[in-house]
C-alpha cells in the first residue's frame, strides 16, 4: 500500500511514533518541503494509494490534483471537516475521505475560556500599558455569576461548559438541532440565538457553511449588550467582521477575543483589529497545543490503519 503524506510543512509527522506507524501499514513517502509548483505536487501523489493531508494544506478541490492521482483509494484528512476535498468528485472515481472530530476540542475550548479571563480582567489594556511604564489599575469584570453563551454545540461547544460553570457561570446554549435536555445533560440551559447573544459572554463554536455565515450579522452584534464580550475560535466567516470592528471601535461592546480571520489570514499588518485596546488577537492557534497536535497525528493515523482493516472509521461524504 502506497501512503503519501505531501504536505508536511511544520514537520509534525517528523521523527513521530505516529510516522512509525504509518510505516509499518505501507509503504510511506513523507515530504516536508512545499512543491515549486501544483504540477509537482501531482507527481508526489501520483502513485498514491493513501493520501494523509496535513491542515488543508493541499487543495484537492480547486485543483486537478483528485484526479492527478490515478490509484488514490482513500484521503485522511488532518482536520474535522473536508474543506479541501471536491467531496462530489471524490465520490464518483471510489474515493473515501476520513476526518479527525474532536481532536482539538480541549485546547479550542481552553483557549475560549482564557480570552474570556483576559477581556474580563482587562489585559489587553493593562498589559501594554505595564509595558510601556504606566501604572492605571483599571477595573476588571469578575466571571462569578455571569452568562456565558455557546453557539454551537459540537465537540467544543459542550467541552466549554464545564470551564465556564467551573467559574461559576451560568451558561446558555444553542445549536440548530439542540433541544433542552441536551443542553441541560452537559450542565447548559437550551435558549434561543438572540437569548445566547444577550449574554456577557458570547463564544461562537460553529462550522461556516452555507447556512451559518455572517450568522453574527450586524443586527446581532447591535443586540449585545454594552458590557458584553464577543469570542471567536471557530471560523471568520460566521461574523460580520465590518460590523464587529464598527461595535468595538464605538465601544458599543466591551471587546472582543478573536483567533481567526476574515477576508486573509495572516492578519494584514495594517489590520484595525491591532490598533484597538479592546481586543485580543492570536494568530489561529486555539488548536495548536501539543496535546491536540498529538491527537491529530494519532487519529490521522488510526483512520488509515482503519481503512486498511476494512472498517473505515470517521468517514465524511458532503462538502464542507
Amino acid at each position: 500500500m502506497k501512503i503519501v503524506i505531501p504536505d508536511d510543512y511544520g514537520g509534525v509527522f517528523s521523527n513521530s511514533a505516529q510516522l512509525t506507524r504509518l510505516e509499518s501499514l505501507g509503504e510511506v513517502a513523507h515530504f516536508t518541503g512545499r512543491p515549486a509548483s501544483e504540477e509537482e505536487m501531482a507527481e508526489r501523489i501520483a502513485d498514491a494509494e493513501i493520501i494523509l493531508t496535513v491542515r488543508f494544506q493541499t487543495d484537492f478541490k480547486n485543483t486537478a490534483l483528485l484526479d492527478a492521482a490515478r490509484e488514490l483509494r482513500f484521503i485522511s484528512i488532518w482536520g474535522t471537516r473536508p474543506r479541501v476535498v471536491d467531496m462530489k468528485r471524490a465520490g464518483e472515481r471510489g474515493v473515501s475521505v476520513s476526518v479527525t472530530p474532536g481532536a482539538g476540542s480541549p485546547s479550542v475550548a481552553e483557549h475560549t475560556m482564557m480570552m474570556a479571563l483576559a477581556l474580563a480582567k482587562r489585559l489587553p489594556y493593562q498589559g501594554p500599558a505595564m509595558r510601556a511604564g504606566a501604572w492605571e489599575r483599571v477595573q476588571g469584570v469578575e466571571l462569578l455569576g455571569k452568562t456565558l453563551s455557546v453557539i454551537g454545540f459540537g465537540h467544543i461547544g459542550s467541552k466549554v461548559v464545564p470551564m465556564a460553570r467551573g467559574f461559576g457561570m451560568e451558561v446558555l446554549a444553542w445549536s440548530k438541532r439542540m433541544t433542552p435536555e441536551r443542553a441541560a445533560k452537559e450542565g447548559a440551559r437550551a435558549a434561543s440565538l438572540d437569548a445566547c447573544m444577550g449574554c456577557d459572554f458570547v463564544t461562537i463554536q460553529l462550522h461556516v457553511t452555507p447556512e451559518t455565515r455572517g450568522i453574527i450579522s450586524k443586527e446581532r452584534i447591535a443586540g449585545m449588550k454594552s458590557t458584553a464580550f464577543l469570542i471567536n475560535t471557530s471560523r471568520a466567516g460566521l461574523v460580520d467582521m465590518d460590523a464587529l470592528l464598527e461595535a468595538l471601535r464605538d465601544k458599543r461592546i466591551a471587546g472582543a477575543g478573536l483567533d481567526v480571520f476574515e477576508p486573509e489570514e495572516p492578519l494584514p499588518v495594517d489590520s484595525p483589529f491591532r490598533a484597538l485596546d479592546n481586543v485580543i488577537l492570536t494568530p489561529h492557534v486555539a488548536a495548536h497545543t501539543e496535546g491536540a497536535v498529538e491527537r491529530e497525528a494519532r487519529i490521522t493515523v488510526d483512520n488509515v490503519e482503519a481503512f486498511i482493516r476494512g472498517e473505515p472509521e470517521n468517514l465524511v461524504f458532503e462538502d464542507a
